[in-house]
């Protein structure tokens, strides 16, 4: 006798495709099922099972109220283009009084970069809380609109919100972006008075260690930085390393990023993809072309990191200064890696080949340069140096004839004074 069938889990798009294909809310599953269902549906990567959120809760709402969590999924996950539409739904259903609704609508409208909508749900909401205050805030800052997330912050205690760590983390990334060195000052004094637990939140460390770097400020960077190690408090979170590395290496002390590299690798701090760039960044401005290579090859080989373009281009940049366009190209052409090369990469491999009179690997590099980007003009100018440099007539005026019946051309160079006038 054959074994029963192992029970297998709905598909949520099957689900509620047929519920929508009937059209009826009598095929929807019951109210539990539901919205589980529709919070897988809400946060799959597949755009097509995102599509079905929205018509499965209209749906839904025609049999009956709709409760909180079934709206507060959809949200979770809605598009720029779902937002409107889910805040008219819960305004049907009677759900806008809920913080825990118009919280997670604020969010959504600031992670679509509609931050003036998440504030003016704010200022007509009945019921606000902290959470609500600081997904408007979170708006803000993604927008980049630092000066008007400061003057909301500043406004929590007249709306008798708390202020808490990701507060004041919005708060201290505001002055860095706005390099206000005084008021960063203020708002750290204000987070160690006023906040738990301060010195162990990483992000709002790393915040303040970055803060003061944007505004010049690096001995007290390094000041709050060594201060939270010494009490041990989040220093063994690669987060707060990366922000010091990066403090360090935004003034050019490369020198000291090396330095707290290492360190942070002796504590057993393993880095990720960003301190890694942090570093390789370091030894490609500092010319430490043999630790560069070697902290390239740690990412697979002890950390299982896979390089992005970035750490390419690092790399390749850091070996063409030093004038090893042969390693460069074969760093650039691992088995596996091509995928992951930039045409800023190649162009960069194209220049030093240029330079250094390389005709082969300039070709070379310029060929897998134009297979990215056909239309980029900038490819062919500079491979027309490489020829230029190196007396090729001849290619020189196969390659003008090429551009000609692509359709491209040099754009003459003008002035700002010109462009104006």
């Amino acid at each position: 006798m054959p074994p029963p069938p192992i029970p297998v889990a709905p598909n949520p798009a099957a689900v509620i495709h047929a519920a929508l294909l009937k059209c009826s809310p009598s095929r929807l599953p019951p109210r539990l099922s539901f919205n589980s269902l529709l919070a897988a549906a809400a946060s799959s990567s597949h755009p097509r099972l995102r599509s079905l959120v929205l018509p499965a809760l209209a749906l839904a709402h025609r049999c009956g109220p709709l409760d909180s969590y079934a709206l507060c999924s959809a949200l979770r996950n809605a598009s720029a283009a779902d937002a409107g539409p889910l805040h008219a739904l819960a305004a049907r259903s009677g759900w806008l009084g809920s913080v825990f609704v118009s919280c997670a609508l604020a969010a959504s409208y600031g992670a679509s970069g509609q931050f003036s909508d998440a504030r003016r749900l704010f200022d007509e909401s009945p019921v606000r809380n902290g959470v609500f205050g600081n997904a408007v805030l979170a708006g803000y800052v993604g927008a980049g609109k630092w000066m008007a997330a400061l003057e909301f912050a500043r406004r929590f205690l007249e709306f008798g919100l708390p202020v808490d760590g990701y507060t004041m983390t919005a708060m201290v990334r505001a002055c860095g972006e706005t390099a206000n060195a005084d008021l960063g000052g203020e708002v750290h004094g204000h987070a160690i008075r006023r906040v738990r637990g301060v010195e162990a939140d990483v992000f709002l460390i790393g915040a303040l260690v970055d803060m003061y770097a944007k505004c010049g400020l690096v001995g007290r960077a390094e000041q709050v930085f060594r201060l939270t190690l010494r009490d041990n408090a989040g220093g063994d979170d690669v987060v707060l390393w990366t922000a010091m590395l990066n403090a360090y290496g935004r003034h050019g002390q490369c020198k000291e990023v090396i330095q707290t590299y290492d360190q942070m690798v002796a504590f057993e701090v393993w880095p990720d993809e960003l301190a890694i760039l942090a570093v390789l960044s370091a030894c490609q401005h500092a010319g430490e072309v043999a630790k560069g290579l070697n902290y390239f090859e740690s990412m697979r080989a002890d950390y299982g990191l896979v390089p992005a373009p970035e750490h390419y281009g690092c790399v390749v940049n850091m070996l063409c200064r030093a004038g090893e366009v042969a390693k460069a190209w074969e760093i650039s052409t691992r088995e596996g890696c091509g995928c992951d090369i930039g045409v800023s990469t190649w162009g960069a491999l194209l220049s030093e080949c240029r330079n250094c009179g390389n005709v082969e690997y300039g070709r070379m590099a310029a060929q897998r340069a134009i297979e990215l980007e056909p239309g980029n003009v900038g490819i062919y100018i500079e491979l027309s140096n490489l020829y230029a440099t190196a007396g090729l007539w001849e290619e020189i005026n196969e390659l003008r004839e090429v551009m000609n019946e692509r359709g491209f051309e040099k754009h003459v160079g003008f002035t700002w004074v010109e462009q104006n006038s």
